[in-house]
């Protein structure tokens, strides 16, 4: 299953949108009144007596939706949005004493400004499924008076509800996803190990700061000894290339070794750097744990973490035009955590394997456009979560894969 979403990221729903309409009470006289409207819909020539909210239009003189009213001659415009169902053609329609108008999705189907008793009128119009607005106008000018506002659905005539019916437009967008990726139990207890040496077991311990440009450093740990390999790096500088294998034979073969598990601590500051870093073990995987911070430009990342036990990887960056790529494979549970703040930042993060994958992606674009690629394949227990925010519109494009 391919999904892709590009995302424009300008999530700000309204804390006020309720299930209602609102409304605005205005003073009139006479049969038939004139008014005015702004391009918002105002009424610009009668004076405004009160605004609110009704839970539906049903005004009558002795069943009323709370509007505080004149007993004649006044003039109420309800508005806000109507969630359609489904596509097809819609009748409208009410009864009032005196006059009433309906527009919805912004064209008349109703326009009887005349004086009535309470006559029904109705009128039709095709929609889209989604919300539209919808506009009532109702005056009413001497004796009883009533409005109600209705649809024709399942079979018969109905009093629209607040259920389908909304101040904002916003307020039937659909709920923020909430996703259960996190780190598990067992990678919690993992990531904790790792600092402190299993009893018992011999191990390789390597702590480097490097300082300058334009080096050329490669570690390679953990081909023969069994037990906990350790790497610190910090690197400040530029145009270096720094490979960091922990498993790897010096052919390239993976190590056979039982019993090896991985720790990585990377603190890289500078551009233009290229970064590889390999985890990976024999025939009993014990784990591997990466945790990589980045702050600088068009810095290149590749980081793979293979084998048999847990994977748990932490990935922070600052700074515009990197390039990261993940890799989780093979068995044992995957666990990844990406953060990235800056411009144009490409991501492609793969986990496959028969183990348990979560990914938790936080992606803050403030510039130019980035892409995201997650690929989770192999397994029936796949989760993620991801918060995008972009800064211009079609400046973020992400693709989930999944089987």
């Amino acid at each position: 299953m391919l999904r892709r979403i590009s995302f424009v990221f300008l999530l700000l729903f309204s804390l006020t949108a309720q299930a209602v309409l609102n409304y605005q009470n205005y003073a009139a006289g006479g049969a038939m009144p004139s008014y005015t409207q702004d391009a918002s819909g105002n009424i610009t020539n009668r004076t405004l007596l009160s605004t609110g909210t009704v839970n539906v239009v049903g005004l009558t003189a002795s069943n009323g939706t709370g509007i505080p009213t004149r007993s004649d001659g006044f003039i109420v415009r309800f508005y806000g949005f109507i969630n359609i169902p489904t596509t097809g053609t819609y009748y409208f329609g009410g009864q009032a004493d005196d006059g009433i108008r309906i527009k919805v999705n912004n064209v008349s189907v109703v326009n009887s400004w005349i004086e009535s008793g309470g006559d029904f009128r109705q009128g039709s119009i095709n929609l889209s499924a989604g919300v539209v607005p919808v506009e009532i106008m109702y005056y009413e000018n001497g004796g009883g008076q009533m409005v109600n506002f209705q649809w024709f659905i399942n079979g018969s005539w109905q009093v629209v509800p607040s259920t389908s019916t909304a101040t904002t437009s916003t307020y039937f967008a659909p709920p923020a996803p909430t996703y259960s990726s996190g780190i598990t139990v067992s990678q919690q207890t993992r990531k904790n190990s790792e600092t402190a040496q299993q009893t018992g077991q011999s191990g390789n311990l390597l702590y480097i700061e490097q300082v300058g440009d334009n080096n050329d450093i490669t570690i390679r740990q953990g081909i023969t000894i069994t037990g906990k390999n350790r790497i610190e790096l910090y690197a400040n500088g530029n145009n270096n290339t720094l490979n960091l294998n922990q498993g790897y034979n010096v052919d390239g073969t993976v190590s056979l070794s039982e019993y090896n598990n991985h720790y990585q601590y990377l603190n890289i500051s500078g551009a233009s750097n290229n970064i590889t870093t390999k985890q990976i073990n024999g025939t009993v995987n014990l784990g591997h744990f990466m945790e990589t911070t980045i702050s600088g430009n068009t810095n290149v990342l590749n980081m793979t973490q293979q084998g048999s036990g847990s994977k748990t990887l932490f990935l922070n960056v600052n700074g515009g035009s990197n390039s990261v790529t993940t890799n989780q494979k093979e068995g044992g549970q995957h666990y990844l955590d990406l953060s990235l703040t800056g411009n144009g930042h490409t991501v492609n993060a793969t986990q496959q394997g028969t183990g348990n994958h979560a990914a938790t992606i936080n992606f803050t674009n403030s510039g130019g456009a980035s892409s995201l690629n997650l690929n989770q394949s192999g397994s029936t227990n796949q989760t993620y979560s991801i918060n995008q925010s972009c800064a211009n519109a079609g400046g973020c494009a992400t693709t989930i894969t999944q089987p």
